[in-house]
């Protein structure tokens, strides 16, 4: 079998996508993408690939790639501050991102809150409430009169 194409070096596959391992660039236009995605209160959305002058943003949901789609034409002036050779902005839904940022979310850890002193007198009522009350409730109820005399 006679090939009618032979195989290319490494090096000139590169040198052609050379704009894939930019990685100074890709990050400059991840901020230039974030600081115009916060003035329009959007959020989750990165930057995928840069490939022949086409970069690709990758979005949580559907939502966001319609506000996107709008606003095309500003983005991508914007991120021609840093790569004047963009020629155009392809938006494509990936959910992994909202799935990810749920992970993510911090919860906030409660306090516990440790119940203050117990009046004596409330104590001590307790204690007499135990004496006519069925075996169970008795013992709550004197763990809760010994609680007051431990704090």
């Amino acid at each position: 079998m006679n090939r009618s194409r032979q195989p290319k070096p490494i090096s000139q596959l590169l040198k052609k996508s050379s704009s894939l391992y930019d990685l100074p660039l890709f990050t400059k236009l991840d901020s230039l993408l974030q600081s115009f995605l916060k003035q329009h209160n959007i959020k989750g959305c990165r930057v995928g690939n840069l490939k022949n002058g086409s970069l690709l943003i990758e979005i949580p949901n559907a939502n966001w790639m319609m506000r996107l789609q709008f606003m095309r034409n500003d983005l991508l002036s914007h991120l021609r501050q840093a790569s004047p050779g963009l020629l155009k902005i392809n938006i494509k839904v990936n959910p992994h991102l909202s799935v990810n940022k749920k992970n993510i979310r911090t919860t906030k850890t409660r306090k516990k809150i440790r119940a203050s002193k117990m009046p004596t007198d409330v104590a001590e009522s307790f204690l007499a409430l135990a004496e006519e009350a069925d075996p169970e409730l008795k013992k709550a109820l004197q763990s809760l009169a010994e609680y007051s005399k431990k704090g």
